[in-house]
């Protein structure tokens, strides 16, 4: 028996990396397909939307089909999502702007729903549970909805700053940072779900222990914030080659320093302090305020030198 346990271990990584495998290539033929990339990228929202419809109905019926519906709308909506990046990519070469599909308001929102459901279905295949994605895959659903309804979906060329290839590395590591922030936020929200009501029989049979949904949220956060740092870092010096200086004080370069001195306090807190439970976990919920007024507050409100995004 110990043999075939052993056996089925070594078997679901190779399940996984075939199955991602899959996905990519299912996204990118897709994208080579004659259809407009905003076709993809609706239908990835619509899709988005589904999935968090099943994974919040997972939450009071527990059941294997809602499990694998759940996981694989999810995967749909991702590869959907990847069709749109590679279909906007070839369109804009076709144009004579390429560009990389992260480069605008629209695109760098797309681009953080994917990022961020990449990461969660890891965190989900690794703990064997959906409960998390009640609570993440709607906030992909939201981000992908703002990108499509307010959002210009328009392929222009890149301001001059931009034709670098700091856009290629700077980017990609600041939004895999939003992304493992977005996924730190569910667990917090599931932490204090399962604190405040654990009394309750729905949360007792169906929510993991606080303790697998506190170390989920620091594994995210731990994993993310240096990689945060070096898009600090590289952004840094990618301004620096733009405009003639590391640091302008620029709104987006203040509020993406006030992420790192909140997320930097949690794993203080929790490393050196010993801090557990509720207190961190609302610290991660102000984090991720911090999060959301960096992008959006901050693209869409207030000029500055990142106010490109806005286009």
């Amino acid at each position: 028996m110990k043999e075939v346990a052993i056996e089925r271990r070594r078997a679901v990584p190779s399940a996984g990396i075939l199955l991602t495998t899959g996905g990519i290539f299912a996204g990118v033929l897709l994208g080579l397909l004659q259809i407009g990339n905003v076709f993809w990228y609706k239908s990835a929202m619509l899709t988005y939307g589904l999935a968090s419809l099943i994974y919040i109905a997972n939450l009071f019926f527990r059941d294997r089909v809602l499990n694998f519906m759940s996981t694989g709308a999810l995967s749909i909506a991702l590869i959907l999502n990847l069709a749109g990046m590679i279909r906007r990519s070839i369109e804009s070469y076709q144009m004579g702007v390429f560009h990389p599909p992260w480069s605008n308001l629209f695109e760098a929102l797309t681009f953080w729903s994917f990022i961020a459901g990449a990461i969660y279905l890891l965190i989900e295949r690794k703990y064997g549970f959906r409960l998390i994605g009640a609570f993440v895959v709607p906030l992909l659903f939201f981000t992908s909805a703002f990108a499509i309804f307010k959002a210009s979906h328009d392929i222009t060329p890149l301001m001059p700053a931009l034709r670098s290839y700091w856009l290629y590395i700077h980017v990609v590591t600041a939004f895999t940072g939003y992304a493992g922030f977005t996924v730190a936020f569910g667990g917090a929200v599931a932490y204090l779900i399962k604190d405040h009501f654990s009394h309750k029989n729905l949360v007792k049979r169906f929510f993991p222990s606080k303790e697998t949904l506190d170390e989920i949220t620091y594994k995210s956060i731990a994993i993310v914030f240096p990689v945060w740092t070096a898009s600090i870092i590289l952004g840094a010096a990618w301004a620096n080659e733009a405009w003639g200086g590391y640091w302008s004080w620029d709104p987006k370069e203040v509020w993406s320093l006030i992420v790192w001195l909140f997320f930097g306090a949690y794993l203080h807190a929790r490393q050196l302090m010993g801090w557990r439970g509720r207190r961190v976990a609302w610290l991660v919920i102000a984090g991720f305020i911090t999060v959301l007024i960096c992008f959006f507050a901050i693209n869409l409100y207030f000029p500055g030198l990142h106010s490109y995004a806005t286009e």
